[in-house]
């Protein structure tokens, strides 16, 4: 299978996959009224959306998915469990402080709104990084 930097490309789609079909689980069955309580939104407010908005979120895991990749292949993480512990230090010490800006500068200061999302990047990470640990 060809490679990006070294990165399986099928390990970037299905990892990148997984990242989305989380995503929808997350948002759109678990926490769907309490994320959009949490974040000020209506369901009027998403009528007339377009959908092409949604596939920029799958190049978004994309982009994320193949940046754990790189990282694991300069650390030569392969193993499974060693993959999954990369993913969520990554999501500790990047993902989740990148997120705490937002809840940080932003009105509400919801707590809510960050452990639901924190708990996503938490989740997403160590999933893409699991997928990617079976594509060396």
């Amino acid at each position: 299978m060809p490679k990006i930097a070294g990165v399986n490309i099928l390990g970037i789609v299905l990892g990148a996959l997984a990242m989305w079909v989380l995503g929808f689980i997350w948002f759109g069955v678990l926490f769907s009224d309490a994320w959009m309580s949490a974040s000020g939104f209506t369901e009027e407010m998403f009528e007339g959306q377009s959908p092409l908005w949604m596939p920029a979120g799958f190049v978004i895991s994309l982009l994320l998915t193949f940046g754990l990749g790189w990282h694991m292949k300069q650390k030569s993480i392969s193993k499974l469990d060693t993959a999954a512990l990369f993913g969520l230090w990554m999501a500790l010490l990047i993902g989740v402080p990148l997120m705490m800006y937002d809840y940080v500068y932003s009105p509400t200061h919801s707590w809510e709104l960050l452990l639901i999302d924190s708990g996503y990047t938490l989740a997403t990470f160590v999933a893409a990084c699991a997928v990617l640990s079976f594509f060396d």
